[in-house]
């Protein structure tokens, strides 16, 4: 108890000093109230994780956590930059550009996929010392990352020269001349008379459209010329990005849980479950920016992100739930005892079951059948070991 009071005293100074920041400091202005509370739950689950990674009994599980801690706490990254270039580095026109492309998008996104794959290389290869797991891991994130993210790092500005945002710019220049030249409401045939919209190939102009094209390409880019709805169209790329990073994190979690079912391998208490609530957490980050891709108005664009904010809080809160059993676990007698068997006698040590996997069990499967790993059966005599007999 003592050490949850500990956490939540550092968690309420840190929430503290950020609110006393919003209130005193100009900060972005698409900032929301789930978006505070959702930066809010995952410092908070970065705590906890940290604490069981210095409380981990079984120091292969030590990285484990130790990645997730930096993953949710990385999230403070995201809560100053909503101060980026409003109360710091104001002299930067740029600087809530770049603060969203390489932090929010790119850093974030990166570390989410790190974390996720190091468990599952940890299980595929539990014999591998950490080093090696981690050079895997690097190399597997690290090629996917660079392969999508590196235009961004070549040249910081990037997004402003990608085949949308050209063609966006010509449409533009056509709409602005038309206008002063007396014509208030341009049609898209007049637009693409004077429109010079080229033809593209692998990111580089090759030449131009021809008539009917352009006409198809100015009414696909008028509606973005609305007030703020080009910013769909500026990142857009990013979204892209950040969707195949989740792709690659929904695959690895899928990989995880089939290595599982086939081999039942020796896993802490919670890992598992933790895992497991990652998949709909990255499988909302891939729908909520299909649904930014998709948008032509940005007014749509935020209403998605509001909706989605509310399910990834759902979905946080469960997070924060399991951090909480898992570190509430190894931190009892039988906890530390049962993280201990699993490294040094695995193939003699009742698989743990808590209260939720004996619901499942209970109401949806048959107890009799089932081998895995978190539906171990228990036959007379196995409730001998502590770890069998309690749940945590």
């Amino acid at each position: 108890m003592r050490l949850f009071k500990n956490i939540l005293l550092i968690w309420t100074v840190l929430v503290t000093t950020a609110s006393i920041m919003l209130v005193t400091l100009p900060h972005n202005q698409m900032v929301t109230a789930p978006g505070l509370v959702i930066d809010g739950l995952m410092v908070l689950i970065g705590l906890v994780s940290f604490y069981i990674f210095l409380k981990e009994p079984n120091e292969k599980n030590k990285p484990i956590f130790l990645n997730f801690s930096i993953f949710f706490l990385a999230s403070a990254l995201s809560f100053v930059s909503d101060f980026t270039g409003k109360a710091f580095w104001t002299k930067e026109p740029f600087a809530s550009f770049y603060a969203y492309q390489y932090f929010s998008s790119g850093l974030f996104f990166f570390l989410l996929a790190f974390a996720i794959v190091y468990v599952v290389f940890d299980s595929l290869f539990n014999d591998f010392k950490t080093y090696r797991k981690y050079i895997l891991t690097f190399i597997v994130v690290g090629g996917v990352f660079a392969y999508y993210y590196h235009p961004v790092f070549e040249n910081a500005k990037y997004l402003y020269t990608t085949e949308d945002i050209a063609d966006w710019k010509a449409v533009n220049s056509a709409v602005a001349e038309l206008r002063e030249s007396g014509k208030e409401r341009p049609t898209v045939q007049d637009i693409a008379a004077i429109a010079n919209l080229g033809a593209w190939r692998d990111g580089v102009q090759v030449g131009t459209l021809f008539e009917d094209q352009k006409i198809h390409r100015v009414a696909e880019l008028l509606p973005y010329l609305e007030g703020n709805n080009y910013i769909a169209l500026l990142y857009r790329p990013l979204y892209f990005n950040v969707i195949y990073m989740n792709v690659l994190c929904v695959v690895f979690v899928f990989l995880f849980f089939g290595y599982q079912y086939k081999n039942d391998p020796p896993q802490g208490a919670y890992i598992e479950k933790i895992l497991f609530l990652f998949l709909p957490y990255c499988s909302l980050e891939i729908l909520h920016h299909y649904g930014y891709i998709k948008s032509v108005e940005y007014s749509a664009l935020l209403d998605i992100q509001r909706i989605g904010q509310y399910l990834t809080l759902l979905n946080l809160v469960f997070l924060l739930s399991f951090f909480s059993l898992r570190l509430r676990f190894i931190t009892t007698v039988k906890g530390e005892f049962y993280e201990r068997e699993l490294v040094s006698d695995s193939e003699h040590i009742s698989r743990w079951r808590d209260a939720f996997d004996n619901l499942i069990v209970r109401h949806f499967l048959n107890p009799q059948t089932l081998h895995g790993r978190l539906f171990a059966p228990r036959p007379a005599g196995t409730e001998t070991n502590v770890a069998a007999k309690n749940n945590p």
